[in-house]
């Protein structure tokens, strides 16, 4: 996506939390949400190959995976139509949804919408579902949801290669939220082999993430990787689920610190690190950097119904 230049956004900013002082840790925020307003964060690392395959196969439109409030299908429609591709949302949930403000700007820049029940959507990674979608959008390819695939992985092999690396030049972890698995294996395959990796899933009993995760690595060519590990204690009751804690912790972090974060995954994975150091998780000298994966668009939904 050429369109897109994330080296002249993308930084390090250190956070000199009260927390970190006390138990001697290090902590940086990796600022991924600044590369783009539209196609921010993690997306664009996800999406850059997968719609860049796509374009050269002469694939006449993209189908994908999202909830009502998709991030990744926010994002895939307004890079679809930045590069010429066209965009199906196979959306989880009602017709009304159509109205809220990222299914409306996602439709407005030309993704068709499809709603499908909560039961069909269970089928989104079957291969008999599949050809049936492509049947129905003849010439697409079906990109998985949250765009978690080999061309994700891939996507972020350049990453460390950024000139702010040389603020923190050997981090001891890298620490992100986990959805779909595909950010946390492009960042395990990208990083050093000094970095270990922490991730913190957002949904409730995701112990699967292991074998997805690891699936991910092998069909990338990363192969086994040691060095990661998931902490399956940050979910704060499920997905897109809500602590008055964490609702709290997000409203002091930005407070603080004047950098906002979402509530389905940059919030959940700073309040979890937070209270792993505040634990004593870390001896003293470590040098942590924390991912901010974006998301930012996804605040919306919760603010209109006054729950951050």
């Amino acid at each position: 996506m050429s369109f897109i230049d994330p080296s002249q956004s993308i930084r390090l900013d250190p956070l000199p939390l009260p927390i970190c002082k006390q138990h001697q840790v290090s902590l940086h925020l990796l600022r991924l949400d600044l590369i783009h307003p539209l196609v921010s964060g993690n997306k664009w690392f996800k999406l850059r190959y997968n719609l860049q395959q796509a374009k050269a196969r002469g694939a006449s439109q993209v189908v994908s995976f999202g909830g009502a409030f998709s991030n990744h299908l926010h994002a895939l429609a307004w890079a679809g139509k930045q590069m010429g591709v066209k965009t199906v949302g196979v959306v989880r949930g009602e017709p009304e949804y159509a109205q809220n403000p990222t299914l409306s700007e996602a439709a407005s820049w030309g993704m068709v919408l499809k709603f499908v029940s909560r039961s069909e959507y269970r089928q989104r990674d079957d291969a008999l579902y599949h050809k049936a979608l492509l049947a129905s959008y003849p010439g697409a390819v079906i990109v998985p949801e949250g765009g978690s695939n080999a061309l994700a992985v891939k996507g972020f092999e350049d990453l460390f290669a950024h000139p702010c690396w040389l603020q923190v030049p050997n981090p001891d972890l890298l620490v992100s939220a986990c959805g779909t698995g595909g950010t946390l294996a492009g960042l395990i395959a990208a990083r050093p082999a000094s970095v270990d990796v922490l991730g913190i899933p957002v949904l409730k009993g995701a112990d699967f993430l292991y074998a997805d995760i690891q699936r991910l690595l092998e069909e990338s060519g990363a192969g086994p990787v040691a060095g990661w590990q998931l902490d399956l204690d940050g979910h704060e009751g499920g997905y897109a689920k809500l602590s008055a804690d964490l609702v709290q912790f997000m409203r002091d972090f930005s407070a603080g610190t004047n950098i906002e974060l979402d509530p389905v995954y940059t919030g959940k994975m700073m309040f979890r690190l937070h209270k792993l150091i505040a634990q004593g998780t870390f001896k003293a000298g470590t040098s942590i950097v924390a991912v901010h994966t974006g998301g930012l668009q996804g605040r919306r939904g919760f603010l209109a119904r006054g729950l951050i």
